[in-house]
């Protein structure tokens, strides 16, 4: 079946072994490990073997001047590799010697991954060369058995399924289909367990395929020959060429020759799209849709196609395709009756075309017919015997390989299965950590909700902390300008006339404006706060009578305006000093406000001559609003914060042992936040 092979089928030799030096010698799979290669290193090796691999015109410029420009061996040796891919089409002798270079200088290097990747690329390219130039295949499985080794233990280890698949290559050439299979089954275990691109594994199922249509187990070709029909639109146009030949192939031989004209005539498209008229390949495709024309009883076409490719084979004097195209004429000549022709062909024949046993089957079903024709009985026997005798060898040929593959597979089963069953322990040691895992994850989602509800927790009490004082100072700036408090400066107003009279009107309204824009805020500048201040108590000394004087001492002006304050703050604690203290009081009354700045704080004094603090008596007479604003802001800001705040109240002596008046001392931090915003 060889020649046949050849013919029919050999267009797939050609495209894998293409395949096998494009794409396995092309730049290294891993990228995600450049082997100990800086990243600068590592981006320019992967630029010069793309520009090798796409055989770009700068190729060997790209090449020569990474070698020039090497001073480390490895990385010399890598570019190396890629001078091997540019020699290995155009000087193959060279691209051997090359080889063996990089071969003896890996083998006096400590093991690495990197330096068995070397190994691999040397061992592999001495392969292809012997199977392609050589014929040498018993050398060149044992060079990719090698390679494959070295691609397992390398940082490549993804190119050991393409050398899987070219041992099965070199297999098929020898007849040893079990053998070849079970390379081809190897690399698809590879392809699984490396997780491999999906594309990877279509050309090794085209090679399943191949085998099984050898050894006319059609059912199991067409499925493999399905699975890489998958893939079929992401194939470059070398393996669809293969594809459309070889599943062609298998139509022909299992006798689907409406299937076999439409793969064959798809394949002509195919090559006539990309400016292959007249090449190697299209002739064999016009012979073989003469061939399935013929068995289709379409004579008048089989002959247009046979026309276009004889004289192509037979000045390239190709023997199996000079015979098998004499077997389609004769059988042409004998659908139209013409056994001169067929006479003529047989005596002009040279012997010795081919050896190929399926090829001369083909014939025999002619000759048989032709000589029954022409009442030449004994030789329509002794054809009919040689067909025989070559089938019943053929038969059992295909049954000791059929026998040897099922024990293959029985083989690769087992293993398959030994190591499912390692999968399965692996698996249930990952869900113990699994679920090991879920419960850690568990807990600490569980510490984190409970931390989460504490800080939600904190944040409601702090904001209901801030409502209240929010709504304490709303209620204490109403008191401020409380109906009682207006009412009296009118009054006052009202017995005075004149510029005066309009003053204490004026400021009434400027006191309103300002409590509007203090009141919205929780902190204001120092000099906002004793604006209001000093406009609240030039309205309540009206109503105090000529003998209340009070003073503000204040630092300089530039400084007003960078220290923040608990907004109405001085307000409050002069409020407070005028109400229970002053207002009532005969005789002379003075307040004085001092203000400190240190670097660290603002200190805010309130001092008057009044008879003194008494919780007793101040409860009796006030609600306490201003007071509770007070502590409820200083509780919430010392809370929160490293740095406090502070209230303190004192009682002055007289010196005889009374009360001189009552000094109230408010210690605000200079960094205080005045980000707490707006109420």
């Amino acid at each position: 079946m060889e020649a046949r092979r050849f013919v029919k089928s050999g267009l797939m030799v050609a495209c894998v072994v293409a395949m096998g030096v494009a794409t396995l010698f092309s730049c290294h799979k891993d990228e995600k490990a450049p082997g100990g290669r800086t990243a600068e290193e590592y981006q320019r090796l992967k630029a010069v073997a793309d520009a090798v691999g796409q055989k770009s015109p700068r190729a060997r410029e790209l090449v020569d001047s990474a070698l020039a420009h090497t001073t480390d061996s490895l990385n010399y040796y890598d570019y190396y590799v890629e001078l091997v891919r540019l020699f290995f089409l155009q000087q193959p002798d060279s691209a051997l010697l090359c080889s063996e270079r990089i071969l003896s200088f890996a083998k006096r290097q400590k093991t690495s991954p990197r330096v068995n990747g070397l190994m691999a690329e040397a061992y592999h390219f001495r392969a292809a060369y012997n199977y392609h130039f050589r014929q040498k295949y018993d050398e060149a499985i044992a060079d990719n058995k090698l390679a494959y080794q070295y691609f397992l233990q390398s940082e490549m280890k993804d190119n050991a399924s393409g050398v899987c698949a070219n041992i099965g290559d070199v297999c098929i050439e020898q007849s040893r289909l079990p053998e070849a299979a079970a390379w081809y089954r190897r690399a698809l275990v590879l392809t699984d367990s490396l997780q491999l691109p999906e594309e990877e594994a279509y050309t090794f199922y085209m090679g399943l395929g191949r085998i099984y249509c050898i050894l006319q187990d059609y059912k199991l070709s067409e499925e493999y020959f399905e699975k890489a029909r998958r893939g079929y639109d992401n194939m470059d146009l070398n393996m669809k060429v293969a594809f459309l030949n070889n599943y062609g192939n298998l139509k022909y031989y299992s006798q689907d020759y409406q299937g076999a004209q439409k793969a064959f005539t798809a394949l002509d498209s195919l090559l006539g799209r990309h400016d292959l008229k007249g090449s190697f390949e299209e002739q064999l495709c016009h012979l073989n849709l003469s061939d399935v024309l013929l068995n289709l009883g379409r004579t008048d076409e089989s002959m247009a196609y046979l026309a276009k490719a004889d004289s192509f084979f037979r000045a390239n004097n190709i023997g199996d395709a000079i015979y098998y195209a004499n077997t389609i004429r004769i059988g042409n000549a004998l659908k139209r009756g013409e056994m001169a022709t067929i006479k003529r062909i047989l005596a002009e024949e040279p012997a010795g075309l081919t050896i190929d046993e399926d090829m001369m089957n083909i014939r025999s079903r002619y000759l048989h017919e032709y000589y029954m024709q022409m009442g030449d009985v004994k030789r329509a026997y002794q054809v009919e015997w040689a067909y025989n005798h070559r089938k019943d060898s053929l038969d059992q040929s295909r049954e000791h390989m059929r026998s040897a593959d099922i024990m293959t597979r029985l083989s690769l089963d087992t293993l398959e299965l030994h190591n499912q069953l390692r999968l399965n322990e692996k698996e249930a040691q990952i869900s113990h950590d699994r679920l090991l895992y879920t419960f850690i994850i568990l807990g600490v989602l569980i510490v984190a909700l409970a931390l989460l509800a504490w800080t939600l927790y904190l944040r409601k009490r702090n904001a209901d902390n801030q409502l209240e004082i929010v709504n304490l100072r709303i209620s204490n700036t109403r008191n401020v300008i409380a109906p009682h408090f207006v009412f009296n400066v009118l009054k006052h107003a009202s017995l005075q006339s004149g510029p005066e009279a309009d003053n204490s009107i004026n400021g009434i309204i400027r006191l309103m404006r300002s409590q509007i824009n203090v009141a919205r805020r929780l902190f204001v500048t120092l000099r906002e706060e004793l604006d209001f201040t000093e406009n609240y108590l030039a309205l309540a000394g009206s109503t105090l009578g000529s003998d209340f004087e009070y003073r503000i001492d204040k630092p300089d002006e530039e400084a007003l305006d960078s220290r923040p304050v608990p907004s109405t703050f001085v307000q409050i604690l002069a409020e407070n000093a005028v109400k229970h203290a002053l207002a009532g009081m005969d005789g002379p009354k003075r307040l004085l406000i001092e203000v400190k700045l240190t670097e660290r704080d603002t200190i805010i004094a309130v001092e008057d001559n009044g008879p003194g603090f008494d919780i007793r008596r101040s409860s009796s007479h006030s609600t306490g609003t201003g007071l509770r604003v007070i502590q409820r802001t200083l509780a919430l800001h010392n809370e929160s914060h490293r740095r406090k705040m502070s209230f303190q109240v004192k009682n002055l002596p007289d010196g005889k042992g009374g009360i001189a008046g009552c000094r109230v001392t408010l210690v605000v931090p200079a960094d205080v936040d005045r980000g707490s915003g707006k109420a």
